[in-house]
């Protein structure tokens, strides 16, 4: 446990990729689009709701795969075990999830309580996605971060523990896999009934509660495979 919680504090680092950037991108996301909606404010047909948000979500996710392809072979020359590596970077990214969810929880509650910082602008809380009940919400900002990690990691092991082809046969399948899905879905005239339900899943469900069930099959994968993975 005390190389786990070394290799976490190794991360941080690099704080500049792992704090600086991803708060960085998100405060420049959210700057464009007040300056934005506060100039279409004499436009009523405009509604000020953006996504923005999932910007400071995909540079965590880039940040993951960095992780494995850049710190990975440093920890394993310091003589680190792939297992005491991984159970830091699992600590390290959950201690950032719940950090980082606390911090949009705030600004979500700040957001509404401004009216939209004003122009009712809906940024940190969208509508068809906001969640009354306080712990799930914190979870519906903290669980996506864990999702789109854990995604990044396997997806970065998979090129460490087979290369290029590796990557390539993955593309490959999930080419097929979702092509063959598209294919299916639309012989059938099922994309109704998917839209459907997708619509009658509540915000907890889509932030929360499938987050959650896709996350820890990831991460017992990506455990098996970095005990096998080379630098």
């Amino acid at each position: 446990m005390n190389r786990a919680l070394t290799v976490a504090r190794l991360q941080f680092v690099a704080w500049p990729s792992v704090v600086g950037w991803p708060w960085g991108i998100l405060a420049l996301s959210f700057l464009v689009n007040l300056a934005l909606f506060t100039a279409m404010q004499e436009n009523p047909d405009v509604e000020p709701t953006t996504g923005g948000l999932v910007s400071i979500y995909v540079v965590m996710f880039i940040a993951c795969i960095n992780t494995i392809t850049q710190d990975f072979p440093f920890a394993l020359g310091l003589g680190i075990s792939r297992r005491s590596f991984y159970l830091g970077n699992v600590l390290q990214f959950a201690a950032q999830a719940i950090g980082y969810a606390a911090v949009l929880y705030l600004l979500a509650v700040i957001e509404e309580a401004t009216d939209g910082w004003g122009i009712q602008l809906r940024f940190f809380g969208l509508p068809f996605l906001w969640v009354e009940n306080p712990v799930l919400r914190f979870l519906g900002f903290a669980l996506p971060f864990l999702l789109l990690g854990f995604v990044g990691i396997a997806i970065a092991l998979v090129f460490k523990r087979w290369g290029a082809n590796g990557m390539l046969t993955l593309s490959a399948a999930a080419l097929v896999v979702m092509g063959g899905l598209g294919v299916l879905v639309t012989w059938q005239g099922w994309w109704p009934a998917i839209g459907s339900w997708f619509a009658d899943q509540s915000g907890a469900a889509l932030l929360v509660g499938w987050p959650a069930l896709l996350t820890l099959p990831l991460a017992a994968v990506s455990y098996l495979v970095i005990r096998r993975a080379g630098p």
